[in-house]
């Protein structure tokens, strides 16, 4: 009996302390990434147009950043394609960025060795995306303007993925993984434009996904595993597939009727998931 009580113990720590994490690692991220004037650093800019490249309709990027975080974003802009703006030490190497030009589509590859970056993207364009953080963080944030088929979200070695998804947002599949730090998914659509799927993986950590959504023509599931730790849910009005301290699965009401379904994969090594609840610090 002890030694129950005493394994109890240490996986509600690990549950706690990962949601602890992803919490401070979400405020991390919240906080905004000024580009005006600043004599600490500069300011490099760069742009591209649809008269740069004509006839182009996809657009993958391949963007690596040692330490640093990215704010990715849409804008109503259907003349652009890219625009990044990079806020780094003024002893810090000038990103190295490659523009591929292949049939319809274009490859960007991008490599900085630090820096705060924002991303913003036109909507006129496809995109796939695999981005990368080595050390730090990723904000993201998918609007109505937003058109994607692949995202892959990554910090490295220790950090945080923020996501964000709005009302209209268009997306085939999101990916986000973490290997020490924390993942928070907010959804604030009740509509998307075709069915979705988000993967999310912290190996050590946690994962917050504030609420599930749930709209007339949309229908949601969610599966969350967590290896060693556990998994805290809100079920609310949801229909719940099966419940353990370890595993959770559940779906809104009209999810099998639903015309448009969006799909939640969650696993946590080492950690625990936290799902639409409140979630507060003493």
């Amino acid at each position: 009996m002890k030694g129950n009580t005493i394994t109890g113990g240490i996986i509600i720590t690990i549950l706690l302390t990962s949601i602890i994490f992803t919490f401070t690692s979400s405020i991390f991220l919240e906080s905004p990434i000024k580009f005006g004037e600043d004599v600490s650093g500069v300011i490099r800019t760069y742009t591209l147009v649809s008269e740069d490249v004509p006839g182009a309709k996809h657009i993958n990027l391949n963007f690596t950043v040692k330490a640093g975080r990215i704010y990715i974003n849409f804008t109503d802009d259907s003349n652009l394609i890219y625009k990044f703006v990079f806020k780094q030490d003024k002893e810090a190497k000038r990103p190295n960025i490659e523009n591929i030009t292949f049939n319809n589509g274009l490859l960007v590859n991008v490599m900085a060795e630090s820096g705060d970056i924002k991303i913003t993207l036109g909507n006129n364009y496809i995109y796939n995306g695999t981005l990368r953080v080595g050390l730090g963080g990723i904000t993201a944030r998918f609007s109505n303007y937003s058109n994607i088929e692949f995202f892959d979200l990554s910090a490295i070695y220790a950090g945080g993925v923020l996501v964000d998804i709005e009302d209209g947002a268009s997306f085939d599949n999101f990916n986000l993984r973490v290997n020490s730090g924390g993942i928070t998914i907010q959804i604030k659509a009740n509509s998307l434009k075709k069915s979705s799927n988000i993967s999310a993986r912290v190996e050590l950590g946690g994962v917050i996904i504030n609420s599930i959504p749930v709209g007339m023509n949309l229908g949601s599931r969610l599966r969350a595993i967590a290896d060693i730790g556990g998994v805290s849910i809100n079920p609310g009005n949801f229909s719940i597939i099966k419940q353990t301290a370890n595993e959770v699965e559940i779906m809104t009401n009209n999810y099998l009727m639903a015309p448009t379904k969006l799909d939640i994969e969650i696993f946590t090594g080492l950690g625990g998931t936290l799902i639409n609840k409140n979630f507060f610090l003493s």
